[in-house]
């Protein structure tokens, strides 16, 4: 009998620690995101911290563009002598007559000095690629105003903090789940906008290195052997460009329906009413990180300027 009356006790007492535990675990969670959400909703404490950090970027990068140039135009200058050299070779082989061969070596003279004028122009020509679809995006979603990933964040914080209310809700135990639920909701919100703000500093990232550093491979679009990376690379300004396109697009459309969907929803004081908001974050960061990436690569993933291809037939 005694044996029999110790085991409830015992097990009642392992599962009184375990569910203390468990409340200070969460204890400690909601102190921790408390001071993060202090800390980042505080006036000031982020400011225009990512759009710095993007522009950062694109000022740095720009400084890569004048010594790989001069690096891609001595390697075009080599890699476009071995291929007159084939060429003639080639030419020689065949016995083709002399008018044919001067044809023939106009021709492919014009296209390398194509080439070589997007190497030495590349500050010109190539960011009018990317930075022309990017506004074509602005342009087309008929937005008021430009948000960068500041702006984003702001949104994003501005739904979380503003529109899931916990001021009435009554200091009880059952009231518990309530508030852990409004604590996640507040989180996957803010981490939703944070994902979108990273996925546009990321692609214009992508931009900038692309425009600057990607230069380099100009210099192999001279010879028939290289010549395919030398495409691929205007095969991927394009298709960031595209991917700009969309995603400018949709933040235009999308931004403008959560400022509107803010203004109109009352603060969210239940569960159901904080997944109605949970739901607006979540289909927004769904769309912008899915559909451009798609779009982009569906359009701009089988490209081909057939340089190597003319290179090789001339």
């Amino acid at each position: 009998m005694i044996a029999l009356s110790w085991v409830p006790w015992r097990l009642g007492r392992h599962l009184a620690w375990r569910l203390v535990w468990r409340l200070a675990q969460w204890g400690v969670a909601l102190v921790v995101v408390a001071m993060v959400l202090a800390m980042v909703a505080a006036p000031g404490a982020h400011g225009q911290i990512l759009d710095r950090t993007q522009d950062a970027y694109r000022v740095t990068a720009r400084q890569w563009l004048g010594p790989l140039s001069a690096i891609a135009r001595r390697l075009f200058v080599l890699l476009a002598t071995l291929e007159i050299a084939v060429s003639g070779l080639w030419y020689a082989l065949r016995r083709e007559s002399p008018d044919e061969i001067a044809a023939r070596f106009l021709l492919k003279f014009i296209m390398l000095a194509v080439v070589l004028l997007l190497i030495t122009s590349a500050g010109t020509w190539l960011p009018p690629i990317v930075n022309g679809f990017a506004r074509a995006g602005e342009i087309g979603s008929g937005s008021a105003f430009t948000i960068g990933p500041s702006g984003i964040v702001d949104l994003g914080l501005n739904l979380a903090l503003h529109k899931i209310d916990l001021s009435g809700l009554p200091f009880s135990f059952g009231s518990i789940a309530t508030a852990l639920f409004a604590v996640a909701t507040v989180l996957v919100i803010l981490l939703s906008f944070l994902l979108v703000a990273v996925i546009v500093m990321l692609t214009w990232v992508e931009a900038y290195v692309a425009l600057a550093g990607g230069v380099l491979f100009l210099g192999l679009g001279a010879f028939r052997a290289t010549a395919a990376f030398a495409e691929n690379y205007l095969g991927f300004l394009f298709y960031i460009g595209i991917r700009l396109f969309f995603l400018y697009l949709l933040l235009g459309l999308g931004t403008s329906l959560i400022t509107s969907q803010i203004a109109a929803l009352p603060p969210a004081t239940t569960p159901e009413q904080m997944a109605e908001v949970l739901s607006i974050a979540v289909t927004f960061a769904a769309i912008i990180v899915i559909i451009p990436r798609t779009m982009a690569s569906r359009i701009a993933g089988s490209s081909g300027f057939g340089l190597a291809a003319a290179l090789r037939s001339l």
